[in-house]
């Protein structure tokens, strides 16, 4: 895939040599003057140091001079008055290197819980980083935010506005501690257009509805979690709500968000499937919403997928347990398009050996109908395997 630069964005990483040893962990990013900055950040309240940070200050730096601070392999959260003390001790650094306000540093960290940043070996990092600032350096930034994951996310669009070209590039990370409702746990996404902050929150929020929202690894939600999407303002003109190029622009950000989104979900812990949970027939869509967090969320349910066991009992207790429901005399349930349940008992058309070789597939759709209106939602998740305890009781290690 063809990796488009933005326009005024440049970006470069190195090694802090502190959790990953010589692999690169810091990361910053120069976002010029004159850009548009949308923040989207976790709705735990527990929030991490950089966190409370970044959102203060991006309160304070419209217009100016830009640059994203981000940090893998320690979280920096339940650090107390030490942690946002070394958080400003960071964007104080790296503000004075790039010559810019500190204010204009805007911190992302990601990685263990209650332990506190090594900052003069970051600090370090991040200064060598602001040396090597190119606007090509995509991949190596992709890959330096990695925690758990086993991959980068990285992806790019290029629209046609006509004889311009506007690109679309972004990557994000996460594998584990996924609910995010809202956000993935660090994405950064980038256009090359002029488009004002409202109208760039409102395509945000959009965005982030149709995908991050829509996926759960273990129901957890880290005090970290942060989404940013960055205008350049490097169009000829100002991109206006409800033209044509508008409407070009958010559906390619949607796109990559829901591709982002996926591509985590695939990369989850341990996992070794991709399930979709669609729920149809909902009396409201925070009904279908609730029935399929909840199954998508069962450790039960989970078990049994990674078991190749199309244990349908599971999947109909989850439901039941809903806090949205209260009657399942009316559900059915299928398993990529195999009939499992009916009305709430063993489906007439049943198979087990179907039901059997079906679940056996790398993608699964989980289709319930509650029988009880129109509204809908999906959610994507993934399996629970051996690998995904063992990463996670080993973690801190």
């Amino acid at each position: 895939m063809k990796i488009n630069n933005i326009t005024g964005i440049n970006m470069a990483s190195a090694s802090s040599n502190t959790r990953y040893g010589k692999r690169d962990d810091s990361l910053l990013v120069s976002i010029e003057k004159g850009s548009t900055v949308s923040g989207k950040f976790t709705n735990n309240s527990f929030k991490s140091a950089p966190v409370i940070t970044a959102k203060d200050h991006l309160e304070k730096c419209s217009g100016k001079e830009i640059v994203l601070m981000i940090n893998a392999g320690n979280a920096n959260a339940g650090t107390g008055k030490k942690g946002a003390k070394d958080v400003l001790s960071c964007c104080k650094s790296v503000g004075k290197e790039m010559g810019i306000n500190p204010e204009s540093v805007l911190p992302f960290s990601t990685g263990v819980i209650g332990e506190h940043l090594k900052t003069d070996e970051h600090i370090g990092a991040f200064v060598k980083a602001s040396k090597r600032l190119k606007s090509n350096n995509w991949k190596q930034a992709a890959r330096s935010i990695l925690t758990t994951d086993t991959k980068p996310k990285l992806l790019s669009r290029m629209i046609k506005n006509g004889s311009e070209g506007i690109a679309v590039t972004g990557f994000a990370k996460g594998s584990g501690m996924i609910r995010p409702d809202f956000a993935t746990l660090l994405s950064f996404v980038f256009i090359d257009a002029k488009i004002n902050r409202s109208l760039l929150d409102n395509i945000h929020s959009e965005a982030l509805s149709e995908s991050f929202n829509r996926i759960t690894v273990d129901g957890d939600t880290s005090p970290n979690d942060s989404s940013v999407l960055v205008a350049s303002g490097r169009t000829k003109s100002p991109v206006k709500r409800g033209t044509a190029i508008e409407r070009k622009i958010r559906s390619a950000v949607i796109e990559i968000y829901k591709e982002l989104a996926d591509a985590l979900i695939k990369d989850a812990e341990g996992a070794t499937k991709k399930i979709t949970i669609k729920v149809v027939q909902a009396k409201t869509e925070k009904q279908a919403e609730s029935v399929a967090f909840t199954v998508a969320e069962s450790p039960l349910v989970k078990t049994a997928m990674f078991g190749n066991d199309a244990n349908w009992g599971r999947i109909l207790s989850a439901i039941g347990r809903s806090s949205e429901v209260n009657d399942v005399s009316k559900t059915s349930i299928h398993l990529n398009g195999v009939p499992l349940a009916k009305n709430g008992n063993l489906h007439p058309q049943h198979s087990e050996s179907k039901a059997s070789k079906a679940i056996t597939k790398k993608n699964l759709e989980v289709t319930i109908k509650l029988g009880l209106g129109k509204s809908a939602f999906s959610v994507i998740t993934s399996d629970f395997s051996e690998d995904y305890l063992l990463i996670n009781s080993d973690y801190r290690s």
